[in-house]
């Protein structure tokens, strides 16, 4: 005995009072551990004895001893003391004497229990059993964490298996998904190690059986994890997976709520990931009969399912055939990309469903614009219809190439692109600019002018001269971005929109021509005469290529104004901003990201990546602009647009050059030719240059019908400008205005995201799974933004916690029919749901906000008739 005298005190201490009831004191002492030896027992007896306590040891005698307490000595207080283990229930004949005595301990279990606060003996073999846990304080610390007072058995092993598969929480889900994250494979499975050296594998599994219905022969954790991904594909789909229905778990309720939140587990779903992968690359006969099991199925009978790649792959793979296969079931098509939207596997191939959706959507264009026949009468209405409708098709296919690019596994995507190419070049790229040189060779007579239409080089005196003459105050600034078209700018007005507090009012012109850089330029900057000087263009007499010369222009209009580069602006800080800009009113800002890209042959296939960050450019130039309180109205435009075909054009497609002098040609490009020069050629257009250059030089522009090329040298071919073609021609005006919210809120204007509401009649749940109805309440417009969110039922009694798998929606419908903007969502109830009040949660998931209620939790009473998988 380590300490004799500390245990003697111990064991007086239980002689110190008595009950009312006691008129004595029995105290047994089961000492198994045999902590106290004969030198120990002797201290012991000696102490006790001075208090007129007696000392009894029991061995083999429960008669005698029972004979002695009962009968021989009724009245002395006894310290019965037993060096081996306490006897079950039913083999102590001492059982009814130990019910009215107290006990003493001297063990390990007595520190467990004391450390615990755990009181009674119910628990005593359970913790003799599993005392090695304690043995060491990096498992104990963290125990001590999780442990709440009256714990059970049950609850300890849940505790046990928490700590040593390093779970912060004893909740099954979280340990089984820690244990499985370590590996499938239990020889390198350090968690799984660590369970069976302590002997709790035989629970692990047990646990397995009553919580999710896994019950094989041979239990393993690959088969455990096959087991889920088997029970999810047979809850959400209508394939017979017969050959591998051993591994449909019973209580597929918590399979499922298992499976999602690993899948929606932000950190831990990679590695849910890499098992699919790794499961399906390790057994090709599991992977050939689901690929089987799915073809045998419409797309319907399994959109729902997200476990496994293989169902986006087949969905890919359909609207893909459907397309070549000339099928026309596009909102079908579509319908599926947006139901995958919400479904695990979609960020994996998010970039092949997006060119998918964007060529389903040029197939649609293709077949509203193949039964409308172009038939416009004249260029005015010709132009406006591309500015309202015609665009799209240079939309849809800038989208679709932007995403194909991005996406590394292209080979399912080749059809599609070559199908995309077809299509763009051949039925609308070529049908649309036919149709446009022929309007403009039976209405123009040699003379660029589009009736109606407002002229690039009216620019300032259009949009910025009334600004700045009408007082001293006023202030403007003027983005041009070089070759940012009309398509690209329509998408700049909706980000603009949704994005920034400011409303955009979207507006064209006709280009000046040639559509280059140098005339478009000049043709943007306030002027009286533009002439050409040594291939330069002059405004008033003074050149307008570089920053500088058109700071000097803008000078002559007012001094307070300036010309500068994106780079130069966006790297100087606020103060300087402030100091620098101070009483400035007229703002020139070049932005050069697409023309830059796509006129060297090295980077021309970049154009659209160019767009892309065209748009993102430009938005910073606003939020600078309007944070800085430098300015409120902004106008957005370009020098010109641009033709971009991926595919090589054939050299019928060139027309031949060498008719021109070559030295009376003053600029020239594959899409134009300017030269003092007077011919005629075929399948040309040609433009007395005297509408715009008043200087009375003779000049001529020339520039191919539809989207022909000249036929000369330089390596560009895919990216063009120069030409009459709408795309080249049709420049953007956007005019920004800054709002503040107080404005927003006067002038009606809705802001922010669409509105959700609950819409269930009854608020009852009486079975799992279980629906819920939401309504969008607006619909989405310009100002308002589609609003992703999760859904999910919710305990609110102390601890917040979910009690139902969690469901992520996007409301995004802008239809005026409130019948299309209702979402049906399905949700599957915890094991753990008692029968009393919960509250349904719209929590909104825009990763850039704080996670926050968008409506009020509603109260749902659950009141479960029949139990299912609970």
């Amino acid at each position: 005995m380590l300490n004799p005298e500390k245990t003697t005190q111990s064991i007086l201490k239980k002689f110190e009072t008595l009950s009312d009831f006691e008129k004595r004191k029995i105290v047994f002492w089961y000492d198994k551990d045999r902590t106290a030896d004969e030198e120990g027992l002797a201290h012991i007896r000696g102490a006790l004895a001075e208090k007129g306590i007696k000392l009894h040891i029991l061995h083999n005698n429960f008669f005698a001893t029972k004979k002695l307490l009962e009968t021989d000595d009724t009245t002395s207080s006894y310290l019965i003391y037993s060096g081996e283990a306490e006897r079950d229930p039913e083999a102590n004949w001492l059982l009814d004497i130990q019910l009215y005595s107290s006990r003493f301990e001297n063990s390990r279990i007595s520190d467990i229990k004391s450390e615990f606060e755990i009181e009674g003996y119910d628990l005593d073999r359970f913790l003799d059993k599993h005392q090695q846990f304690f043995a060491s304080k990096k498992r104990v610390t963290p125990f001590n964490r999780l442990y709440q007072k009256h714990w059970k058995e049950e609850e300890f092993i849940h505790g046990f298996l928490a700590v040593l598969s390093g779970s912060a929480t004893t909740d099954l889900k979280e340990i089984v998904r820690k244990v499985l994250i370590d590996s499938l494979d239990e020889s390198t499975n350090t968690a799984w190690e660590e369970i069976t050296k302590f002997e709790f594998a035989d629970d692990f599994w047990d646990m397995m059986h009553r919580h999710f219905g896994y019950q094989p022969e041979e239990p393993t954790l690959k088969k455990l994890f096959l087991s889920f991904i088997i029970t999810h594909i047979t809850r959400n789909t209508n394939l017979d997976l017969k050959k591998y229905k051993a591994y449909s778990n019973s209580l597929s309720n918590e399979c499922e709520i298992f499976i999602r939140s690993w899948m929606d587990n932000s950190r831990d779903s990679t590695v849910f990931d890499e098992y699919c992968e790794q499961l399906l690359a390790g057994d090709s006969t599991l992977q050939k009969y689901l690929v089987n099991e799915i073809q045998k199925h419409e797309v319907s009978k399994y959109i729902e399912a997200e476990s496994l790649d293989l169902f986006d792959k087949s969905i890919i793979r359909k609207i893909a055939e459907a397309l070549q296969n000339g099928k026309e079931d596009f909102d079908t098509y579509l319908g599926w990309i947006t139901n995958r939207k919400t479904k695990h596997w979609y960020s994996r191939f998010q970039n092949i469903y997006n060119s998918l959706e964007y060529a389903l959507k040029l197939h649609q264009f293709a077949k509203e614009f193949d039964a409308t026949n172009i038939s416009e009468q004249n260029l005015t209405k010709f132009f406006r219809n591309y500015t309202e409708r015609y665009y799209l098709m240079d939309y849809y296919y800038r989208k679709f190439y932007y995403h194909y690019d991005k996406d590394k596994e292209k080979e399912i995507l080749k059809p599609t692109k070559d199908l995309v190419e077809k299509l763009y070049n051949n039925r609308l790229l070529d049908k649309l600019l036919t149709r446009w040189s022929q309007l403009i060779t039976s209405e123009m007579e040699g003379r660029w002018n589009i009736e109606l239409i407002d002229r690039q080089d009216e620019f300032y005196k259009l949009y910025v001269k009334n600004i700045i003459t009408r007082n001293d105050k006023d202030k403007i600034a003027v983005i041009i971005s070089d070759a940012m078209r009309y398509e690209v700018a329509a998408e700049l007005q909706e980000v603009l929109n949704k994005d920034t507090r400011g409303t955009v009012e979207l507006k064209c012109m006709a280009g000046s021509l040639p559509s280059y850089t140098k005339l478009g330029m000049a043709s943007l900057l306030p002027h009286d005469r533009l002439e050409y000087n040594n291939q330069s263009v002059f405004a008033d007499g003074i050149s307008t290529e570089g920053t500088a010369n058109r700071g000097k222009i803008l000078e002559k209009i007012t001094k307070d104004s300036v010309a500068i580069d994106y780079d130069e602006l966006m790297n100087i800080k606020r103060d300087e901003a402030r100091e620098r800009f101070k009483g400035t009113r007229l703002f020139y800002i070049y932005h050069d990201k697409i023309d830059a890209r796509g006129d060297h042959f090295a980077s021309e296939h970049e154009v659209f990546d160019a767009a892309e960050d065209t748009i993102s450019d430009i938005k910073k130039i606003i939020e600078k602009l309007t944070n800085f309180q430098i300015l409120n109205n902004i106008l957005i435009t370009a020098d010109h647009g641009f033709i971009y075909q991926r595919d090589e054009l054939e050299n019928v497609d060139k027309v031949e050059t060498g008719g021109f002098d070559k030295q009376q040609i003053i600029a020239s490009s594959k899409r134009f030719i300017l030269s003092e020069q007077n011919v005629d050629l075929m399948n040309v257009h040609k433009f007395n240059m005297d509408y715009i250059i008043k200087s009375g030089q003779t000049m001529f522009a020339y520039v191919p019908q539809a989207d022909l090329r000249f036929k000369m040298q330089g390596s560009n071919k895919n990216f063009v400008h120069g030409g009459a073609a709408p795309q080249e021609i049709v420049i953007p005006v956007l005019k920004y205005s800054y709002n503040k919210t107080a404005d927003l809120e006067r002038k009606g204007i809705k802001y922010g995201k669409v509105g959700l509401t609950v819409t269930n009649a009854s608020r009852k749940i009486t079975s799992s799974p279980f629906s819920i109805n939401i309504l969008q309440t607006e619909k989405v417009t310009d100002k308002l933004q589609p609003r992703r969110f999760k859904v999910a039922l919710w305990n609110r009694d102390g601890n917040e916690f979910k009690v139902s798998d969690e469901k992520l929606v996007i409301a995004e419908s802008s239809s005026d029919e409130p019948a299309e903007r209702q979402y049906k969502v399905t949700l599957t109830l915890t094991g753990e749901v008692e029968n009393k009040f919960y509250y349904i949660r719209l929590l909104d998931a825009d990763p850039t906000e704080i996670t926050k209620d968008i409506i009020d939790p509603i109260p749902f009473e659950v009141d479960l008739l029949i139990a299912d998988d609970f």
